[in-house]
């Protein structure tokens, strides 16, 4: 069994390294124009072997993964497609669904399943490549009510085997919630470096920012993507963007005032008890979530349906 991945930052060499650990009879496959990456893929041993070129890092694979900017994605559907063999699973890692699930309807054939995924790792999952990335994390499946069941139920075990919780959920639904909670993050971060870089102050003190503000700016999408993402998901950010203003706009009034001191008081306690909440919350939920069945040898054997069929190209 062939297994792709496409982009080896720190998502995709993490998924090498939880898949071999998860199935060690499986040849994995790299590919990423940086040569830096796919030394360091290569280095970790995430993959068995890098190929630079795409169309054939994927001609033979059983299971395409998709670990790539939100702006590189429509592309590759589109030159993968014509060499995928009959019956490869196609999966993706991508934090907005809708746009990746209308390109893979797109561009790929209906003997080609797609299934929509994101894992939303766990808060203190950090930012180096692991194989334990993705314990516990929430992996959003989406897959489109044409997905054959034997696909659903792969992504599904795939999800399991490197250590998520694999959550069904409908990609609009999705996206609503990833503008608060991905988007609007970023955008804030976007916006605090714009006001900083515009600041003569930072001429002078560059040694001041400190780890508050690194984390807060830091793992930016690219300026494509970052574009992209905010025009096709615009309704539901402009609505937790406008929620923001407003919380944003009270504050400053209560700060140019009269000093009212309760105001910041009552934000901090209310946003410190909703975090902990939060936090505690997340644990149980996820431990509430179905585990699929993971019988020995059955995810092998469902990516491994197409081996059963007469095997060509398109």
């Amino acid at each position: 069994m062939q297994i792709t991945i496409l982009g080896l930052g720190t998502l995709g060499i993490s998924l090498g390294l939880a898949l071999r650990r998860a199935l060690p009879e499986a040849r994995l496959v790299g590919h990423d124009p940086s040569p830096e990456r796919t030394r360091e893929a290569l280095w970790r041993k995430a993959v068995d072997q890098t190929n630079w070129n795409l169309l054939g890092a994927c001609e033979e694979a059983d299971l395409v993964l998709l670990s790539l900017p939100l702006g590189e994605i429509e592309p590759a559907l589109r030159a993968i497609a014509p060499v995928l063999k009959e019956g490869t699973l196609v999966m993706d890692t991508a934090e907005l669904k809708a746009p990746v699930m209308a390109w893979a309807q797109a561009y790929l054939p209906s003997s080609t399943p797609f299934i929509g995924g994101h894992p939303i790792l766990r808060p203190d999952a950090g930012e180096e490549p692991n194989p334990d990335l993705f314990r516990d994390a929430l992996f959003c499946l989406t897959p489109p009510a044409q997905a054959p069941s034997w696909a659903v139920e792969a992504a599904a075990g795939l999800a399991h085997r490197i250590g998520a919780r694999p959550f069904f959920i409908d990609p609009v639904e999705h996206d609503g919630w990833m503008a608060a909670l991905e988007q609007l993050p970023s955008l804030l971060g976007a916006a605090l470096l714009s006001v900083w870089s515009a600041a003569p102050a930072r001429r002078d003190m560059p040694q001041a920012i400190g780890g508050r503000f690194a984390r807060i700016t830091a793992g930016l999408p690219d300026a494509p993507s970052g574009r992209l993402a905010a025009t096709a998901n615009r309704e539901s950010l402009l609505y937790w963007l406008d929620r923001l203003m407003e919380t944003l706009g009270r504050l400053r009034e209560a700060l140019a005032g009269m000093g009212d001191e309760a105001a910041f008081e009552d934000l901090f306690r209310t946003a410190s008890q909703t975090r902990d909440a939060w936090l505690k919350s997340r644990q149980e939920s996820l431990q509430a979530l179905p585990i699929p069945s993971d019988q020995p040898g059955l995810l092998e054997t469902m990516l491994g349906l197409h081996r059963l069929r007469p095997s060509r190209k398109r």
